[in-house]
C-alpha cells in the first residue's frame, strides 16, 4: 500500500510538470502566430502595401475583428489554465489607481462606442495608490466593463464607482440590463456560461470566471446584485499588499 501512494504520488507530480509544460508552451504557440495574423491585418488595413478595393477591405475587417476576438478568448483559457497549474504569481507593484483608471477609460472606449452606451465613473479626486498587480487590475475592470456593456441597452450608461475603505480598493460595475435571476447568479462565474442571453456579442463565457480568479489571487471578494428587469451590479474589494513585490507573473 506504501509503495502504491508513492507510485501514485510520483505520478501527480508528474502529471503537473506536464501540465506546467503544457501551458507555457502552447501559450506561446497558439499566441504568436495569431498576433503575427493580426499585425499583418492591420497592414493591409492601412494599405501601405497597395490599396484593396470595397470587398477587399470588407475582408480584411472582418478577418481583423475575428482574430482579435480569438486572441481574446485563447489569452482567456491560457489565463486560467496558469491558475490551474499553480504557475500564475501576481507582479505586485505600488499602483496609482487615478491612473489605472484612466488607461482602462481609454482602452474600453471603443468596445462601449461598438456597444452603444456611455461610461460613468464616480470616483473620489485623488483615490491614492495601493500594492496590487497593476496588469491583472486592469483585466478585472476591463472584463467587468465588457460584460456590462455586452448585455446594457442601447444608450444607457454603465457606472464604475471606485472608492478607498481602510486599507482596501473597493469597486462596482452597474448597468442597466435584462438582469440575473437569483438561483442563477452563482452559474455566472461557471467557466463557459455565456449568461442569460440577451447579449448583443456571444463569447466563451470566461470573463466573470477570470475577474474572480484574478480577485481571489489577490485575496478579495466578489458579489452580484442582480434580478430580472433590474440590471446588474459586480462589486469587487481587493486588499492592499503589505509590502511590493517585484516577482512577474509566469503566465507571461
Amino acid at each position: 500500500a506504501e509503495r502504491a501512494l508513492k507510485e501514485k504520488n510520483e505520478a501527480l507530480t508528474k502529471a503537473d510538470e506536464l501540465k506546467n509544460d503544457f501551458v507555457q508552451h502552447v501559450s506561446y504557440e497558439l499566441r504568436s502566430p495569431l498576433t503575427n495574423i493580426i499585425g499583418f491585418t492591420d497592414l493591409l488595413k492601412s494599405q501601405v502595401v497597395g490599396p484593396l478595393n470595397e470587398r477587399q477591405s470588407e475582408y480584411v475587417d472582418h478577418i481583423s475583428t475575428s482574430s482579435a476576438l480569438l486572441l481574446t478568448i485563447v489569452n482567456d483559457i491560457l489565463d486560467l489554465a496558469t491558475v490551474d497549474a499553480g504557475i500564475m504569481y501576481l507582479n505586485y507593484q505600488d499602483t496609482d489607481l487615478d491612473d489605472l483608471l484612466d488607461d482602462v477609460a481609454m482602452q474600453i472606449a471603443d468596445r462601449l462606442q461598438e456597444a452603444g452606451v456611455t461610461l460613468e465613473i464616480v470616483a473620489p479626486a485623488h483615490l491614492g495608490s495601493m500594492v496590487a498587480d497593476p496588469q491583472r487590475l486592469k483585466q478585472i475592470l476591463l472584463k467587468l466593463l465588457s460584460n456590462a456593456a455586452n448585455f446594457a441597452p442601447e444608450s444607457s450608461v454603465i457606472s464604475l464607482t471606485c472608492q478607498r475603505e481602510g486599507q482596501d480598493f473597493t469597486f462596482s460595475v452597474a448597468d442597466k440590463g435584462p438582469g440575473i435571476p437569483e438561483d442563477m447568479i452563482k452559474a455566472v462565474f461557471n467557466r463557459f456560461n455565456a449568461g442569460t442571453g440577451g447579449g448583443k456579442r456571444s463569447g466563451a463565457g470566461l470573463g466573470l470566471s477570470i475577474v474572480e480568479s484574478f480577485v481571489s489571487l489577490h485575496g478579495g471578494t466578489v458579489s452580484i446584485d442582480s434580478a430580472p428587469g433590474k440590471g446588474t451590479i459586480v462589486h469587487c474589494r481587493i486588499p492592499n499588499a503589505a509590502e511590493p513585490d517585484t516577482r512577474s507573473a509566469a503566465a507571461e
